[in-house]
């Protein structure tokens, strides 16, 4: 008996050996991170690219055995370098999915590309409607939100807290025109008024002076505004300066006063409202672990983009995890796998719908004020649902 079970034992153990062999013989999940690196949104996508880190360093940077590897690609926030830098990623590095891309205008290029190469494209913000509406694919998902979700609600927000007129003001791309026409949308539809739509060009303006001429003329109560990275920056900055504060707020959502631009901004992150979709301060488990773990990393508290990022990851490892390391044969189970996801995330529960978008549980309305030893703290004012996606995918998954 004895020798029995010293036989069975030992090859169990040689079987496990040999698993463990196999496992390690395996090459590497390679994942393609694309992001603007360089230029206007640099600085965001610094946050999302340490947010992803901190998702795959959750599992020790392996899934099924298998080591993950991240290859980065730099799109420079144009379609036509989007489309070489998925090419050379699926073609020359030989990945076996692509995440990121911010810009909603790459983000529409490449999906096409994924859906004719049959290839997993997991977009980390590219927030346009049409992404998972006119452009939808099998092979595509989101794991952020949609403009109309984030910014649909915000309209109907403000138009029921006593703001009557808006100008919208924001970059004349696929991005701005999606969130600000969410905005328009739910803000009419409750009784408010949009009295002027103010458009800028994407990348090119420096020099807000003629826009917010315009909108001081307007009458309107309101600015609500959309832009990120050093294009936020410099319209707060010549917002004051124009002594319009007071007399015409600016308002808009967590990327105008990101705290990634906090140290360029100083006082002027101080008292605006704003609505954001992730706070540090929220007290769930989820979050807890987030932040620690971020902290210990990055030494610094985690802000929004980090959180996107964070999801991004999570997503994909989640799935990589349920198809036990190993990508199907056919790559849209990958996103089928994915779609069937609920998690706690960050910012609160997270789950897709049929067309392969991530849904928004719920928007915070926060502003900034300073504790008595001078920090900038989010403070809590408020919070709304998400919206649903618009409709107008026609593929069958």
């Amino acid at each position: 008996m004895r020798t029995r079970i010293l036989a069975a034992a030992m090859l169990f153990a040689a079987g496990a050996a040999s698993q463990v062999a196999l496992a390690g013989d395996l090459p590497p999940l390679k994942i393609g991170l694309m992001l603007p690196y360089k230029g206007v949104y640099a600085v965001p996508s610094e946050g999302i690219d340490r947010g992803f880190q901190v998702a795959l360093a959750e599992y020790g940077n392996s899934v099924g055995g298998r080591r993950v590897e991240v290859v980065r690609a730099d799109d420079e926030l144009t379609p036509n370098v989007g489309v070489q830098q998925f090419n050379r990623l699926v073609q020359l590095e030989k990945v076996d999915l692509v995440a990121g891309v911010v810009s909603s205008s790459v983000g529409i290029a490449v999906s096409g590309l994924a859906d004719k190469a049959a290839m997993p494209l997991v977009l980390v913000n590219t927030f346009a409607d049409e992404i998972t509406a006119k452009f939808c694919s099998p092979y595509v998902a989101r794991t952020s939100f949609s403009a109309n979700g984030f910014q649909y609600n915000s309209g109907k927000y403000w138009a029921t807290h006593g703001i009557r007129t808006a100008v919208i003001m924001g970059p004349d791309y696929s991005a701005g025109h999606s969130f600000l026409d969410a905005f328009k949308r739910g803000f009419q539809e409750a009784g408010g008024k949009v009295v002027q739509e103010i458009w800028t060009p994407f990348q090119k303006t420096k020099d807000w002076g003629a826009a917010l001429t315009q909108a001081s003329n307007s009458g309107a109560q309101i600015i609500y505004s959309f832009y990120a990275g050093a294009e936020a920056v410099q319209l707060v900055k010549q917002h004051a300066d124009f002594g319009l504060r007071e007399k015409l707020p600016l308002v808009g959502d967590h990327w105008i006063y990101d705290q990634l631009n906090w140290s360029a901004l100083g006082d002027l992150i101080v008292g605006p409202e704003f609505i954001t979709t992730y706070l540090p301060t929220i007290k769930t488990e989820a979050n807890e672990r987030f932040v620690a773990r971020y902290r210990e990393m990055f030494k610094q508290d985690p802000e929004v983009n980090a959180e996107l990022g964070y999801d991004n990851g999570k997503a994909i490892m989640l799935t990589l995890e349920k198809l036990g390391g190993r990508m199907p044969a056919d790559k849209s189970q990958f996103i089928a796998t994915m779609r069937g996801l609920v998690f706690d995330s960050p910012r609160g529960k997270v789950r897709f719908n049929a067309s392969n978008s991530a849904l928004l549980e719920k928007v915070y309305v926060v502003k900034i004020k300073k504790d008595p030893a001078g920090n900038l703290l989010p403070t809590y004012v408020d919070e709304f649902a998400g919206a649903e996606d618009l409709p107008g995918c026609t593929k069958s998954f």
